[in-house]
């Protein structure tokens, strides 16, 4: 008996730590999400400056280009965390952008200057395929960002008593 109780008790515990941990790594995840949603907006206005001859393509390649690696890193971190999160249906979502960072990323040439090239970033096609990447990244950030805000807000208002039932309702 005091055998069983103590693992309901360990059990108990661990339910605790999981309901903070989940908690914090979705706090984690609207920090991640949020930075790479300002990422995605640097990336869009770089990338209009260029369109409108404000920059050259030098200097935009050169802006780009600097922040594809952290790019990179806050993808595979959100994805990261997506999997500590059990959030599979997230995660699939999630992937492919991820996957096709990654793909794009291993595809640079050696001896280029990077995902962003100089000479290519000019050609009206290569502008506007990345305009519309970029756009595409920025409605996927910004959707996450509110959907993880929703997930935060429902996870810290139910009640451990009546979980259907908010705190502030009674």
């Amino acid at each position: 008996l005091i055998l069983l109780d103590s693992l309901l008790q360990e059990s108990q515990r661990y339910l605790t730590f999981m309901m903070v941990s989940q908690e914090l790594l979705l706090m984690f995840s609207i920090l991640v999400t949020s930075l790479m949603l300002f990422l995605t907006v640097y990336f869009m206005i770089t990338l209009s400056d260029l369109e409108s001859d404000f920059i050259n393509s030098l200097d935009c390649s050169a802006r780009l280009n600097r922040w594809t690696i952290p790019r990179l890193v806050f993808m595979v971190t959100h994805s990261l965390l997506l999997v500590a999160q059990y959030s599979w249906v997230m995660l699939l979502v999630s992937l492919p952008f991820t996957i096709w960072l990654v793909y794009s990323r291993l595809k640079v040439k050696q001896g280029d200057s990077g995902l962003y090239d100089p000479t290519e970033i000019h050609i009206r096609e290569n502008l506007r395929g990345a305009i519309k990447e970029s756009l595409g990244y920025m409605g996927y950030h910004m959707a996450s960002f509110f959907v993880y805000m929703w997930l935060l807000v429902s996870l810290m208002s139910m009640d451990t008593d009546n979980p259907g039932v908010s705190s502030r309702g009674r």
